[in-house]
């Protein structure tokens, strides 16, 4: 009796075995699925391609600040890359002096699907040192593009930035810079892009 008793129990242990098994594969080969469908370019990444194409810039107030964006779309759409090249300005070198140079600054542009959140990773050759992220949303009534961040161009001197890309139409589109002051956010930039046309 004992030993019938302890091959049943033998038997059970097995199955047990064999089934958390198949589940655990089941869930890994699902994980794998989703992970994978998570990586695709969706509708989102959509939003962000109607950005894509050689653009002019200029600033609303001064006729100085100008320049030339490119935006294409890397790795079949999944991000953006960003080149920037603005006019000349004093440029902080190496060797603790300044050199007057035309400003450049790069970017990637993408949406994380699991978060479901718009990213924007900077950097430039004028002002900070640091790869600047920001995190952003779409509204589609306003057509605007939202992205916050936080910045300490000065150690002890944290800020929260604000930028928001305003689609007019496929030709146009307008991008303002706010900053956080005294609890609320002040228009500090404002640019105004045009398509180049071929």
């Amino acid at each position: 009796m004992k030993n019938k008793f302890k091959y049943v129990i033998a038997g059970v242990l097995f199955a047990t075995v064999i089934q958390t098994k198949s589940f655990a594969q089941q869930k890994q080969t699902d994980d794998m699925t989703q992970m994978l469908d998570f990586s695709r370019p969706g509708n989102m990444h959509a939003l962000l391609g109607q950005l894509a194409g050689t653009w002019n810039f200029q600033d609303a107030k001064l006729s100085f600040v100008k320049g030339t964006l490119v935006r294409k779309p890397i790795y079949d759409g999944r991000f953006y890359e960003v080149e920037i090249t603005g006019g000349k300005l004093p440029l902080p070198v190496a060797d603790g002096k300044m050199k007057l140079d035309n400003y450049q600054g790069m970017q990637i542009e993408g949406y994380d699907n699991p978060r479901m959140k718009f990213f924007t990773s900077a950097i430039n050759n004028h002002i900070g040192s640091d790869i600047q992220l920001e995190s952003g949303t779409y509204d589609a009534v306003k057509k605007q593009f939202t992205y916050d961040c936080d910045s300490e161009l000065i150690k002890g001197q944290p800020k929260k930035n604000r930028r928001i890309i305003s689609i007019t139409d496929n030709n146009h589109y307008t991008e303002t810079y706010y900053e956080l002051q005294s609890g609320q956010y002040v228009k500090v930039r404002e640019l105004d892009y045009t398509r180049k046309q071929d």
